[in-house]
């Protein structure tokens, strides 16, 4: 068998757990972050998607998950302290919640809700002069922006599974969404050359990065 992640989503707005039930997974330090949040509904926002990662990684490793200790790496990159081989990685937009695990490889997701804003500007100014020619390339502002989003969350991904954070700058390295699906053209400085790269659009833009050639066997499941 190859290589294998699973990746959840979820609604986050129509979870299924109360704020107190959720709140009640919670390690004391997650409960003050959440108080420290300025309105209602972040906190409640922020409990409800820490509560159902811990929820889907104890479910995952057959555990409670009230249990699982969190740690980060000096980028702030978050691991299970007492499961090292468990990679995971967590994003979320508007409603709309993913997760996704390996126990294989490291992994990467990001998830952004399509939406209007300056994408050329911000293009020209983070990503690689190749993206932004891809970019500046569709004919109509709608593709323009849905490729704007496809490259930004591919690069997301990517630098997440590396796990250092935007120390890496996201104009050192080149992904095409000419290709289905993408592909690295150019890796990141000491990163893999080679990547299993994925992706969805429509509302959402999702992208998925792992380091590494080879097949990977992608379970999805619905929350």
């Amino acid at each position: 068998m190859g290589d294998q992640v699973a990746v959840w989503s979820w609604r986050i707005e129509t979870d299924s757990l109360s704020f107190e039930a959720a709140e009640a997974l919670l390690s004391e330090d997650e409960k003050a972050r959440g108080r420290s949040f300025v309105t209602i509904s972040l906190r409640h926002r922020f409990v409800a998607v820490r509560a159902r990662l811990r929820t889907l990684l104890g479910e995952h490793l057959g555990l409670d998950p009230r249990t699982l200790v969190f740690v980060q790496n000096a980028f702030g990159k978050p691991r299970l302290a007492d499961h090292p081989s468990v990679h995971f990685s967590l994003s979320h937009s508007s409603d709309q919640a993913v997760l996704a695990v390996s126990e294989q490889r490291e992994v990467g997701i990001d998830i952004e809700r399509v939406r209007p804003l300056d994408h050329l500007d911000l293009a020209r100014r983070y990503f690689h002069p190749n993206e932004v020619a891809a970019i500046e390339g569709a004919q109509l502002p709608q593709e323009q922006l849905l490729a704007f989003f496809r490259v930004w969350t591919l690069k997301e991904a990517v630098v997440k599974a590396i796990g250092k954070g935007l120390s890496i700058p996201l104009d050192t390295f080149d992904v095409s969404i000419a290709t289905s699906p993408p592909t690295m053209v150019v890796a990141p400085e000491g990163a893999p050359r080679t990547w299993w790269l994925h992706q969805t659009t429509g509302g959402y833009c999702l992208a998925l990065a792992v380091p590494g050639g080879g097949d990977v066997g992608l379970i999805q499941r619905t929350v």
